[in-house]
């Protein structure tokens, strides 16, 4: 059916959501640094760079601690034991040879007669021989009562003094010295790189001696050898005294 005439005309109808029409409030294109939009992140390169710099000083500082505290520690134990008359020696030689605590590793045997093994070892004090280590054994071979014979004695004396001055390792060297008991040699064992060794044998009659020192000077960075001419006074003043008795 037509309109009347002289009507206004009548909406058509409704065209596609948006088509045709205004935006609403809130909508449009979207614009430049619109809705979800995050600031420019600050660098964080600097505090970084600083975290790991602060825990290479705590390492290094801690390794370097370490090192020092190891470095400037005494070394030794407690006082020990009274030492027996066969491995006695001077309260002067202790000083020199920094070492003043008695320990007998083996014992003589308490047998009317045979052999009469002895092993001593002056070892150090804590907090009275320093930093240095260093260790003085005495070794005491008495056959003086092995047998009823004299001879015989002396025999398995001497023996026992060659297989103590025989030096089968490579590098080994030998000394002899004069003025000690019926015959003395210097032992000295192939070099080392942080150790002095040096062992001094002696007979004298029916009794063998033989006498070692050893040690290390300490280093902050590592440990090293000290003179052995050092070594030497110590093994032949021990020499002296125990010879003498």
């Amino acid at each position: 059916m037509n309109a009347p005439q002289n009507w206004p005309p009548q909406p058509g109808p409704p065209g596609p959501p948006g088509f045709g029409q205004a935006p609403q409030p809130g909508y449009g294109p979207p614009q430049p640094g619109g809705y979800g939009a995050q600031p420019p992140r600050k660098k964080r390169t600097g505090l970084i760079v600083g975290l790991a710099v602060g825990a290479v000083v705590l390492i290094v500082g801690g390794v370097f601690g370490v090192m020092y505290m190891n470095y400037t520690a005494d070394v030794g134990g407690g006082p020990g034991d009274e030492p027996t008359e066969a491995c006695a020696i001077s309260d002067d030689l202790k000083k020199q040879a920094k070492v003043s605590s008695f320990r007998l590793a083996i014992p003589p045997d308490d047998g009317k007669s045979g052999l009469k093994h002895s092993l001593c070892m002056w070892e150090q004090t804590k907090g009275k021989d320093g930093r240095d280590t260093r260790t003085l054994g005495i070794h005491v071979y008495d056959y003086r009562v092995f047998s009823q014979k004299k001879d015989r004695n002396l025999e398995q004396a001497k023996s026992t003094y060659a297989s103590q001055t025989a030096f089968p390792m490579p590098g080994d060297q030998a000394k002899p010295t004069d003025g000690l008991g019926d015959e003395a040699l210097y032992v000295v064992p192939g070099p080392k790189t942080d150790l002095t060794d040096l062992t001094l044998v002696v007979r004298q009659g029916e009794v063998v001696y033989s006498v070692q020192y050893s040690g290390h000077d300490k280093g902050f960075f590592s440990d090293s050898e000290f003179p052995l001419a050092d070594a030497e006074a110590v093994v032949r003043k021990a020499a002296e005294e125990l010879t003498k008795r």
